[in-house]
């Protein structure tokens, strides 16, 4: 089975929201435009520009608040919802034109296209399925794999943050301060005095030392929907868009909250003895389920509304 492109990004407690919006900016709208939708003449033009034959079929893989992903001729092709995901769309683009060259793995060879004033995405396929279960693997294979994460997660975080531009990045506790603010407005309302004293406190001692951390280059989604395996090893990582600067710290906590934490203690890294690293690796898994809320609330996602809350009846989450 070849990747399909997920329309989720930074994962929650267990899994990942279904939220595309970055869990530190603002939420976009999800409406989708007239204009946007693959009608005949646009597929007309995308077969066209991409030197198809006429007629070449298209089929639906995804619809998520900011993209729709088609099959078209065995390409895989994006098309942005709104303005919004239309600049975020060229801005992965020129990312992963820089990284590709630097990582151990296959990432996604976007190119950006303009059909008139519409703007879509196509890229190859890549080899692989998204890691759906551990359970899948042998012991073998989950050692090979954790080798394999370990070992793209020290390229990635090791690129010089120059040749990135791109990701300037505002100060973090600007950006977390935000996200504050919301769940105040829309999360906590929620969720039990209990949990909401917890969370409170979390996000004090997190906005203390959050402009002093090392600021490197990060997925910002790695969660098992963007890890495509083939044969039990890593063949490629997909989805991009949530790559920004930011505290390493926040990779693996998404990939912990997929595989779990005994999984992620068998990466090569030592990342477990540096102070303060698991610490805030559990903040940021906090947080994966109050976006889980916040798209809930401001989409009317009552499914993921109740899972975001849901996870904070858990006794191992506080």
């Amino acid at each position: 089975m070849d990747e399909i492109e997920k329309e989720t990004t930074r994962p929650a407690c267990v899994e990942k929201p279904a939220s595309r919006e970055n869990p530190l900016g603002n939420p976009t709208d999800g409406g989708l435009p007239a204009h946007h939708a693959l009608d005949a003449l646009f597929l007309s033009e995308i077969t066209e520009t991409l030197g198809m034959p006429a007629g070449t079929p298209a089929t639906l893989l995804g619809a998520g608040q900011n993209n729709l992903v088609y099959d078209v001729g065995g390409e895989l092709v994006r098309l942005p919802r709104h303005a919004t995901a239309e600049n975020e769309l060229e801005r992965e683009a020129r990312v992963l034109a820089v990284l590709k060259p630097l990582l151990p793995a296959p990432i996604p060879a976007l190119r950006v296209c303009r059909s008139g004033q519409r703007v879509f995405s196509v890229h190859p396929r890549i080899q692989g399925e998204p890691l759906s279960t551990l359970r899948v693997l042998t012991d073998e294979q989950q050692r090979g794999l954790a080798a394999d994460l370990g070992g793209f997660l020290r390229a990635l975080h090791a690129v010089p943050v120059a040749l990135l531009p791109d990701l300037a990045g505002a100060l973090p506790s600007m950006e977390w301060d935000d996200l504050r603010s919301r769940c105040e407005a829309l999360a906590f309302p929620l969720l039990t005095p209990r949990a909401v004293s917890r969370l409170r406190r979390a996000f004090d001692d997190f906005l203390a030392v959050c402009d002093a951390l090392p600021r490197s280059v990060l997925h910002g989604d790695f969660g098992t929907g963007n890890i495509l395996i083939h044969e039990g090893r890593l063949s490629g990582v997909i989805d991009f868009s949530g790559c920004d600067l930011g505290d390493e710290a926040y990779d693996y906590a998404s990939l912990a909250a997929g595989l779990g934490d005994a999984f992620v203690d068998t990466m090569p890294n030592r990342f477990q003895m540096r102070e303060g690293f698991r610490d805030r690796m559990r903040f940021y898994r906090l947080t994966f389920p109050l976006l889980d809320i916040l798209h809930g609330v401001e989409h009317g996602d009552r499914e993921t509304l109740h899972a975001g809350v849901e996870a904070f009846s858990e006794t191992n989450l506080l």
